[in-house]
This record gives structure tokens, sequence and C-alpha cells, in this order.
């Protein structure tokens, strides 16, 4: 159980959750919507998206990027570790917030076996402390019917929005 998430970078994962989420609305992103989202190039953009396909996480067709079966179990297992993780840190102490910003950065850097192990100790927690319900690890579900619990970006969305 290594875990294909594991072996990520934190800038593959972005892309990933980005075309996740984009994905669900109607059944693939574009790459424009990625540059807008994780303020890239285009060039930069396509070279990671080829890099994903290459990787065996993505298909492109006609300027659609989708992800495969691969990609699927990818998101699953990225965003178990991501409610797993905030849950442990909301716990420690810190802001829903904080842990949310904190378990993005950090997920690829623990094993599925050490999150697991979290997991437990947490009671097999289901719902980050955000309130969204995430994927158990391995279970065969639909992931396009969870979300990407992304509460640290819609705080600073509004701590922007009320600066005079």
């Amino acid at each position: 159980m290594s875990g294909e998430a594991s072996q990520l970078s934190r800038r593959r994962v972005e892309y990933l959750i980005s075309i996740f989420r984009h994905s669900k609305k109607r059944g693939y992103a574009r790459q424009y919507e990625l540059i807008r989202d994780l303020g890239v190039s285009k060039p930069t953009a396509s070279l990671m998206v080829r890099k994903l396909r290459d990787e065996g996480l993505l298909e492109i067709r006609g300027g659609k990027v989708m992800l495969n079966r691969k990609g699927e179990k990818t998101i699953q297992e990225i965003l178990w570790k991501h409610g797993v993780i905030e849950s442990a840190l909301v716990k420690l102490g810190l802001s829903r917030e904080g842990a949310c910003e904190l378990a993005w950065k950090i997920i690829q850097e623990l094993s599925n076996e050490m999150v697991k192990q979290i997991w437990e100790k947490l009671g097999l927690p289901d719902r980050c402390p955000c309130g969204y319900p995430f994927p158990k690890l391995g279970e065969n579900v639909d992931v396009m019917s969870y979300e990407a619990c992304l509460t640290f970006r819609r705080r600073r969305a509004l701590d922007r929005l009320r600066r005079p």
C-alpha cells in the first residue's frame, strides 16, 4: 500500500486537484483553466499535463484533459490522505484553515501506512473538519461524487475582498 500520491510532487498534486475540480463539472478540464487556477504559463501547463499523461494519470483528447482510472484512484488517495491529516492537525489545535493548508503541503510526504495509523487513532473519520466527506482508501467509489476541501483558499479570497 505504498500509494501513487506519495510518489507525486506537491505541484503534480495541485495539477491533479485542479483537473479533478473542473472534471466534476463536465467530465474534463481545459488547459486555460489550469493556467488560471495555478498561475502558470501555457508552456508550463502543457509540459506538466504531458508529464502526467506519460505517467499514466491523464488522457488528452481534442484539448480536453481528463483523469483516467489510475488518475481517479490517485485522487481518491489524495482526498483520503488530506482528510485524515487535516483531521489530525485540527485535533492537535490548528485552525481548520491552517490545518487544510498544511495538509495540502505535506500529503505526499507521508506514506499510506503512516496515514492509516493516524486514521485509526482518530477513530476512522470520514469527513474533514470542514465538513467534506472523503473516500476511504481502497474502496470502490465514484471519486467524482466527492469534493476537494480547499477551505484555506476560500478564506484567503474572503480576506482579499475585505481589504480596503
